[in-house]
């Protein structure tokens, strides 16, 4: 017997059952409409900044492929839920990027100065954290060469090979620059609305932080993707008394995989505004036939 028919009822089984079923058929007609507007944006001009978007949803249109092959675990032991959540997470952490920084958009800006810096911002963070996973890294290799009594090679200053490649990021005294130096051209429109402190300029953009901003921006799911990403960062987190949530059934968590594939769509009819595609009046009206169908998919 399979851990869901030792420990559940046959009827709830079935019920879950026929949810993934659903879940699945409906999750690969959005997954192949979001591969052929990644198609169709191929070739074209976009506004100034604007292909991060066209990057984020190549990383949700990945972890969506890999999450529909992990959900079929399910059908034997809900217990998968724990490593299916952790993708789903990804996907909800994507969609919160793209909200954010479409938050920033200004059509009227041809030159995107507020979106191109946050995107500066990111991509500060995500130095910042590969020097600190090199230099972790390295200490590692020290520590193998004690073991093996061999001469560890010489040390290499990461953060100064980062500053020859990233000189924009770093200010005329090879300090870093703060956020605030880095949105010195940002519309003050939209510094009130971050509304963040910015202390040393180390910090990382928290999804808190950003889900404030996407409320300001008039976002009205803001805070059913808040609720999702809370939700599912509980299992990546560890409490010693989330052991039962772990072996529980999957109804709620199949009802925050219909919400994370109904926010992605939601998402991908918002992009159709700055993104330039192929027959985009075509897509728009495939959208348009698909969306009701994949909602309505959510009360079978």
């Amino acid at each position: 017997m399979t851990y869901n028919e030792r420990h559940f009822s046959q009827e709830l089984n079935l019920q879950l059952s026929h949810k993934l079923d659903s879940l699945i058929v409906w999750q690969n007609h959005a997954l192949d409409f979001q591969i052929k507007y990644l198609v169709a944006v191929n070739g074209q001009t976009q506004l100034t900044n604007c292909s991060a978007f066209i990057q984020l949803l190549a990383k949700t249109r990945f972890n969506l492929d890999a999450a529909n092959n992990l959900l079929r675990l399910l059908y034997d032991d809900y217990r998968f839920k724990t490593s299916v959540n952790v993708i789903y997470r990804a996907i909800v952490d994507d969609i919160i990027n793209s909200y954010y920084l479409f938050g920033t958009v200004a059509l009227a800006d041809p030159e995107q100065h507020a979106l191109g810096n946050e995107l500066t911002i990111f991509h500060k963070e995500f130095i910042l954290s590969s020097i600190k996973g090199i230099n972790s890294e390295r200490e590692f290799e020290k520590y193998i060469d004690e073991l093996n009594e061999v001469e560890s090679s010489p040390d290499i200053d990461v953060e100064d090979e980062f500053k020859r490649a990233n000189a924009d990021l770093f200010t005329a005294a090879g300090a870093w620059k703060k956020n605030s130096e880095i949105r010195a051209n940002t519309s003050p429109y939209f510094i009130d609305l971050f509304n963040q402190t910015d202390g040393n300029g180390k910090g990382f953009i928290s999804e808190a932080k950003k889900l404030e901003f996407i409320k300001a921006r008039g976002v009205v799911t803001h805070s059913n993707i808040a609720a999702m990403f809370k939700y599912l960062s509980q299992f990546q987190h560890f409490s010693p008394k989330s052991h039962e949530l772990l072996n529980s059934h999957i109804e709620y968590d199949i009802v925050i995989y219909q919400r994370c594939l109904g926010e992605l769509v939601m998402l991908l009819d918002q992009l159709f505004q700055v993104l330039e595609l192929q027959d985009k009046a075509e897509l728009q009206s495939e959208w348009k036939a698909l969306a009701p169908l994949i909602f309505n998919s959510f009360n079978e």
